[in-house]
């Protein structure tokens, strides 16, 4: 984004504040959809922004959905129930009867233990209505189940036959370093449908899977998208199985629309070492990877300063707490007091991985941002002190 456009913001709706860039995130989105044309296709994971939720509606393919607050969003929002991928690894029983009984089989569920295929099972069976499920695959954590559990429930499958198996999910993990290990796992999730297949004689369709590309957040980090993205495109083209492939991802689909904007107000030096004080802090920007600052994200300064001496900072937040260092070493020229700092790559995780209710601090302001829509504020600053108290 351009810095007269961050400078209107600025100057129109203040700080701290998250700034989302519907154009830049629908850029990002046109890319993959380029690299991957027909071979797969897109699943928004909206934990990584629930604020993107209705945006992201028409541009992938589905969303995935992990508990029953990001489900009430996307229901608020009128976002079609047939877009809807009703994940997480515990789904309490109203719950699940909560959503079936608003939308019944229009969504997709994954299925994660035994429990919850029991649950779904008896809803099938007392409505008489079809539902399709993924069966959550682990990879060895709490997450999904293992190979010989979900053979057994295949292997049953025609005592439910309302409950339609549309295939595999699976995920282990995101920021994964290199590409070969995504390669690694869809060799072993191509081996593993293909035994299964062959175990019980039934077709699976669909493998959703999440890759977990990285995102680099700090100065000095190598990027490897690209590369990486034409090896996971390797990958799928080089499967033996032929059904199709869902791509579920969130950061490496949101993480560049984001910028958070928080002002300088205080500025000293104890001992040698410079001190910026802003109005924001680690409760609003979360970067995955990041300890007390020891890494530099990447950032601008507004107002732009060509002149005066480079020093070096420690940016520190608003909390009362040693650990709120957004940066230890930043190298900024002339800073002053009303400054404000632009925090880039802040649209997945950076505005709800933050410790939100520490100190009863506000919350941020959220606006998005596009060419057709101008500016939008989409929260204002909410008060958080009285989710402090006793009512």
């Amino acid at each position: 984004m351009m810095m007269d456009q961050l400078e209107y913001c600025i100057m129109k709706f203040g700080t701290p504040s998250y700034l989302f860039d519907i154009d830049k995130m629908k850029e990002t989105v046109g890319k993959f959809r380029e690299a991957l044309g027909e071979k797969a296709g897109l699943c928004f994971a909206m934990k990584a922004n629930p604020f993107l939720a209705g945006q992201m509606e028409t541009q992938a393919d589905r969303l995935e959905v992990c508990s029953m607050g990001e489900f009430r969003i996307c229901k608020k929002q009128g976002i079609a129930p047939e877009k809807l991928l009703i994940s997480g690894v515990l789904k309490e029983k109203e719950e699940i009867l909560e959503i079936l009984d608003t939308y019944g089989g229009a969504c997709t569920y994954t299925i994660e233990s035994l429990d919850q295929y029991h649950s779904f099972s008896e809803w099938c069976q007392r409505k008489e209505k079809p539902m399709h499920v993924y069966l959550r695959l682990t990879s060895g954590n709490q997450f999904g189940m293992d190979g010989e559990t979900i053979y057994n429930i295949i292997k049953i499958r025609t005592m439910c036959p309302y409950l339609n198996i549309q295939g595999i999910h699976y995920f282990s993990g995101t920021q994964k370093k290199h590409a070969g290990k995504i390669k690694e796992e869809l060799e072993y999730l191509d081996q593993f449908l293909m035994e299964m297949e062959e175990r019980t004689g039934f077709q699976l369709e669909e493998l959703e899977y999440g890759p977990g590309l990285s995102v680099p957040y700090f100065v000095g980090q190598e990027d490897h998208r690209s590369s990486d993205l034409k090896e996971l495109v390797r990958a799928v083209e080089g499967m033996k199985w032929k059904g199709s492939v869902m791509l579920e991802m969130g950061r490496a689909l949101a993480a560049d629309c984001g910028y958070y904007l928080t002002t300088v107000k205080d500025i000293k030096q104890s001992n040698g070492k410079r001190y910026c004080i802003v109005d924001g802090g680690i409760h609003h920007l979360s970067y995955d990877g990041q300890i007390r600052g020891m890494y530099e994200p990447v950032f601008r300064v507004w107002p732009e300063n060509q002149t005066g001496a480079e020093c070096q900072w420690t940016v520190c937040g608003s909390l009362c707490t040693v650990n709120d260092v957004l940066m230890q070493k930043a190298s900024i020229r002339d800073l002053k007091a009303g400054n404000v700092l632009i925090f880039e790559r802040a649209g997945a995780y950076a505005m709800t991985e933050g410790m939100a209710l520490f100190l009863s601090h506000e919350l941020p302001k959220i606006l998005f941002y596009s060419k057709e829509m101008g500016w939008k504020p989409v929260r204002g600053r909410i008060p958080t002190f009285e989710w402090n108290m006793e009512n």
